[in-house]
Formats: structure tokens, sequence, C-alpha cells
């Protein structure tokens, strides 16, 4: 298992950059530093011809951003519960594609299905044989009531909401002087996940203060994603992390971009 910054330099080659043999190519659908969405076609494409199966990580993007998992050459497709599928923490799954067979893939964790309480080997049917110990229901009903609310509301009208208040949130930030912005410039080549930095303050300062002066919440350091910030340049220190979300509200961008303005000025 290797790791590989994937750049417009990377796509397009004979694919230099995934080196034989190959079983598996994982990548970030979206990161969740930058919001930089990944060109999964291109990605599908290499992976294919090196005779890799493909697992997308959509943690970032399933509920908001459309995935077509067929068209787009997708094998496996993981995902978590908490954050566009508005369902609770503790929640997630893997879906497989087609031509993944379910014998390729062997459980992290054996035992405790009840499905096959006789027999002292893990069941081969799904989703038992990934399923062991006890399911998480209440976990499981509240991410069900989740994806009912993203397929009622639709994720394309999810996913222009987004982009409408990441531009917005964008062009704002980009106007105040000693503050940088992390990412593409063009919301649609991202999700709404902006990462930024406050010339000559620490991002744990701008953080508690936008909370507690503000009632601004917002992520401030590493986001468990060290190399990310390696890459763009912000590491150890970090950037502070904005996140709108289906309930957020233009009103509520103008309140924060006010607020990172009179924080600046400090």
């Amino acid at each position: 298992m290797w790791q590989i910054e994937i750049t417009d330099a990377h796509l397009g080659q004979q694919e230099p950059w995934l080196r034989d043999p190959l079983q598996l190519a994982v990548v970030n659908h979206a990161s969740n530093v930058t919001g930089t969405l990944a060109p999964l076609a291109e990605v599908a494409d290499a992976a294919q011809r090196a005779g890799a199966l493909l697992l997308v990580d959509a943690a970032q993007t399933a509920g908001v951003v459309p995935l077509d998992m067929i068209a787009l050459g997708i094998d496996l497709l993981a995902f978590t519960g908490h954050k566009g599928l508005l369902g609770p923490p503790g929640t997630g799954g893997l879906v497989l594609g087609a031509a993944v067979e379910a014998r390729q893939l062997e459980p992290l964790v054996r035992g405790g299905t009840g499905s096959r309480s006789e027999s002292e080997e893990q069941p081969e049917d799904l989703p038992d044989r990934f399923e062991s110990g006890t399911p998480n229901g209440a976990g499981i009903a509240g991410l069900g009531a989740g994806i009912r609310h993203v397929l009622a509301r639709g994720v394309e009208s999810a996913r222009a909401h987004e982009i409408a208040l990441t531009r917005q949130l964008l062009n704002g930030l980009r106007r105040l002087p000693g503050v940088h912005v992390y990412g593409p410039e063009d919301p649609a080549r991202r999700t709404a996940v902006v990462s930024c930095t406050v010339a000559g303050r620490p991002v744990s300062e701008v953080g508690l203060q936008l909370d507690e002066e503000y009632g601004i919440l917002c992520r401030v350091g590493l986001h468990c994603a060290p190399a990310a910030h390696r890459t763009i340049g912000t590491f150890p220190g970090g950037t502070v992390r904005l996140a709108p979300g289906a309930s957020t509200t233009a009103e509520e961008i103008d309140a924060t971009l006010r607020a990172m303005q009179e924080l600046a000025a400090r």
C-alpha cells in the first residue's frame, strides 16, 4: 500500500505513478482540508489500465456531490454517515460494485454475527460477512432518516446550495487583507470546505475568537491530515476551516465575513 499526491502532471501519462503490481488504487473524492475534488474519471482510467480496482473515499461528498459508480468506473465506494448524509457519528458503509467479488475482501473483525450461530466460520453472505458484532441500530436508523431527507431534497439541489455559499465565502475572504485562502478558486471544482489563515495570527486564536465573540464554529489545526497541510505549506500550524452545510444561509456567510474582517484588522 502506498500513497501519492495526484497532480495534473500525473494525469494523461501512461501511469508511471501507478507501480506494478497494483491491486487497489484508493483516492479521496474530495480533500477535507482544501475541498478539492479529485478527477475521478481520469484516476479510474489510470487504475483500470494498471489492472487495479478503484476505491473512492466519499466521506466528504456523499449526499452533496452526485456520484454514479458505474459511469465513473468506481469499484468500491466508502462513505461516512455524519457529514453530507446528515446521519449520526459512528455510521457509514462500503458499497461493492459489480466487478468486486465479496470473497476477495477479508473481514477485519470476525465473529458475533448471529446469523450462522451453528458455524465456527464467518458467514459468506452479505452483509453479514463484514458486519461482526451487534449492529449500531440507533445509528443506522438515524442515518436512514438523514438519507431520506437528502433524497427528498435532491443531491443536485444540495450541490447547488453549497456551490452558491462557497462562492460567496471565497469571494469575501479573498478580498480581506491578510487572509490567505487555500484550494481551487472555482467553487465547482471543490466542496464547501474552505481553509484559510490570517497573517500573523495563530489559527487556534482565530478559531477561539470566532467561537467566543461571534458564535461561529469552525475547526482549526491539521484536521487529521498532516500530509495535506505539508502539501499546501500550512504544516505544522494548520488552517482555520469553515464548512457551510445544508442549513447554512447566505446571511450567516455574510456574518462570518464581517467577523473575519474584524479579526484580520486587529
